[in-house]
């Protein structure tokens, strides 16, 4: 798996987000397991949200760090009925990588999208 492309893809499906002033990195770290986390880290000033993607794309999270204090959403819990969706939709056909990260980037695009005046605590 080629993962600078992954992060190229990532970096495409959450287009709105960039347009909304977000910088965008990407590097990994390595866990004591021989784990690795990839990250797509999305800036405004000194406030950021990472897209943290343990190695193999199984799991998938979304950490937010706003005036230094770190906040962890959750996708399921504001948004349940597409969470109810997705996974009816997956009961007999397993979701595929490139599936739940199509599904966060949509999450995430609507949430930005919503007319708010913050992105989970990040000012827009």
């Amino acid at each position: 798996m080629n993962e600078v492309v992954s992060a190229e893809k990532i970096k495409a499906l959450t287009a709105p987000i960039l347009e909304k002033g977000f910088s965008f990195e990407y590097f990994y770290q390595k866990g004591g397991d021989s784990s690795c986390v990839y990250i797509c880290r999305y800036k405004k000033g000194r406030d950021f949200f990472d897209w943290r993607e343990v190695s193999g794309g199984k799991e998938i999270n979304i950490v937010v760090c706003v005036n230094g204090g770190y906040v962890f959403p959750s996708l399921k819990h504001i948004y349940p009925k597409e969470h109810r969706s997705f996974n009816v939709k997956h009961i007999f056909k397993k979701a595929t990588v490139e599936d739940r990260r199509k599904f966060v980037a949509e999450l995430l695009c609507k949430e930005i999208e919503s007319g708010k005046d913050n992105f989970f605590g990040i000012k827009l």
